[in-house]
């Protein structure tokens, strides 16, 4: 499946939202919305790897599980390792090892959502939300494409998780509802419906889509529990903005915006970002100035999310190009 850079660019979006959101900077309080984007991102890319592969054949299991493996454990087990190393200097109050534990098995979502585990990497939850999900479609996505109409159950899927989410914010609080697997596929749903249409976007509906998305990431929300449209309605808005953005990124490779080359950098470096950038916000937790805490988050995170980047996963790309497979797309 041939490299888009378009969607790098989306990427390079999505996590500078997030850095922003937790820098604290005025008019990013809405920030956490990227995540949305990285969701529905995720949704389109693993269909389409998938859909392909299965229409080429039947889909390997087992070589997507090691696939996955190898793309993104090695930065996180760096990251882990880092923080086993330094918690006891800096951040002496942390359960470390429990930390390290629910991070590498992929589970701070429900950690988050139903217990008060340590949060300096707790922002690994988002990244327990996608493993279960690349646990999961392998098995159902054959299953949805042998139906007839697989788009409508998609629509029904995403339909349900969004009720089910409101639901759970209502009556349990916004927690239980923003942290969960359950409560957070619906972005993904609609990234897989992107992957299966391959549906056209007008210029005026990304310009809607992007007004809408910069409005969703300006307005302050989390983590106040009066505030539950933020797990709600908030939600939804950046899913179908991120819908949009998207389709227009799957269709127009060569966007100006989306594919120009220090954004299609930021998007290649952008698991690393994320990974790295939540850590150091913690260490100026009690910092007033966001500019100050902006600065150095992105000076670091962006220089060591480069390092993995070209010490760890391009080599690994080199090795995995050198036994005939190509994954530029994931």
């Amino acid at each position: 499946m041939q490299y888009n850079p378009a969607l790098d660019g989306v990427r390079a979006i999505s996590v500078l939202a997030v850095v922003l959101f937790h820098c604290g900077m005025p008019g990013a309080r809405g920030g956490f919305v990227g995540l949305d984007v990285f969701f529905v991102l995720s949704g389109f890319l693993i269909t389409s790897l998938l859909a392909a592969e299965y229409r080429s054949g039947a889909i390997d299991v087992a070589r997507f599980y090691v696939r996955r493996a190898i793309r993104l454990y090695p930065t996180l087990l760096l990251l882990l390792a880092a923080y086993l190393a330094l918690a006891p200097f800096l951040w002496p109050s942390d359960t470390q090892w429990l930390a390290a534990t629910l991070g590498a098995l992929y589970i701070y979502d429900y950690a988050l959502a139903f217990w008060n585990p340590t949060n300096t990497i707790g922002h690994t939850w988002s990244l327990g939300v996608e493993e279960k999900f690349y646990l999961l479609w392998p098995f159902l996505l054959p299953l949805l494409l042998r139906t007839r109409r697989p788009v409508t159950w998609l629509l029904a899927a995403f339909a349900v998780i969004t009720a089910w989410r409101y639901g759970v914010a209502w009556t349990l609080g916004w927690k239980q509802a923003y942290f969960s697997f359950d409560t957070r596929t619906s972005g993904i749903m609609l990234g897989a419906i992107a992957a299966l249409t391959q549906f056209r976007v007008s210029r005026w509906a990304l310009l809607v889509a992007l007004g809408a998305l910069a409005f969703d990431a300006a307005l302050p929300s989390l983590p106040t529990a009066d505030q539950l449209e933020a797990v709600t309605l908030r939600i939804t808005l950046a899913e179908l903005a991120a819908f949009v953005l998207i389709c227009h990124a799957a269709a127009s490779a060569r966007s100006r915006l989306l594919s120009w080359p220090p954004l299609v950098y930021i998007g290649r470096l952008s698991y690393g970002i994320y990974l790295w950038h939540f850590p150091i916000v913690s260490l100026f937790a009690k910092s007033t100035s966001p500019w100050l805490k902006l600065s150095v988050t992105l000076s670091l995170s962006v220089t060591l999310a480069a390092i993995c980047f070209h010490a760890v996963d391009v080599p690994l790309r080199r090795w995995r190009a050198s036994r005939g497979e190509s994954f530029r797309l994931s």
